[in-house]
């Protein structure tokens, strides 16, 4: 469950950076942006826009193309992940109450969740804090566009904690849970206490869904999760 964690002091102005070149349509290509423009945008000096576009390149936020005659920027996954989280600060404070509503599309998994689920170190946490011993494997959600933010959100709340524990001479780490339904059955996210970003969610649940909710992949899938 091990991970690549962004620096957590990300400073406020290289998110304004960011945003700047998002809102350009630098989130899906190359745009043109030279420092003095971005200076304009942010009501900067031009070289401290260049610093700031320094900076971002050298965090891995940015990538940069340089071979037109114009500078060209775009934002990478990790820059994406800054501005998801971000987003994610803003939905909490003007949207979100106790409830989210996250749409995902189904996806096979390697087999792994099944491998978790058994341990009995988390069978009977589940059985403890959720009430019954789940289904020996997990419904993968692949979740994109607007509803990615909304894992952000999941991660900065508290849920279910699930602890970590050893057993068979191995380490198995810490999650959290969040109760929801799909479609009407009960069931809970289910969140590794890992920090980057992943676009697939786990659910447990005490039945098979694939079955009980006649479910293949590719087929989208509506949960209503317990914040």
């Amino acid at each position: 469950m091990a991970g690549t964690r962004i620096a957590d002091a990300v400073k406020p102005y290289h998110i304004d950076a960011l945003k700047q070149i998002a809102l350009r349509g630098g989130l899906n290509e190359f745009v043109p942006m030279s420092s003095k423009e971005l200076g304009e945008a942010l009501g900067v000096s031009q070289q401290s826009a260049s610093q700031r576009i320094l900076e971002l390149l050298n965090d891995g936020m940015i990538a940069r193309d340089l071979a037109s005659r114009r500078q060209r920027v775009r934002v990478s996954a990790k820059g994406l992940e800054v501005l998801r989280r971000e987003y994610a600060d803003y939905q909490r404070m003007f949207e979100v109450r106790r409830r989210v509503t996250i749409v995902g599309h189904v996806v096979s998994g390697l087999g792994e969740g099944a491998f978790y689920i058994r341990q009995r170190g988390y069978r009977e946490q589940f059985r403890g804090k959720l009430g019954y011993e789940p289904y020996e494997g997990t419904l993968n959600l692949r979740i994109q566009g607007s509803d990615a933010a909304k894992l952000q959100i999941l991660i900065g709340e508290g849920g279910i904690p699930i602890e970590g524990f050893e057993a068979g001479g191995r380490t198995f780490g810490g999650a959290k849970c969040f109760p929801a339904a799909v479609k009407g059955v009960q069931c809970a996210v289910i969140l590794p206490n890992r920090t980057h970003y992943s676009d697939t969610l786990e659910v447990i649940s005490k039945e098979h869904l694939r079955d009980r909710l006649g479910l293949g992949d590719g087929d989208p899938v509506e949960l209503d999760v317990e914040l």
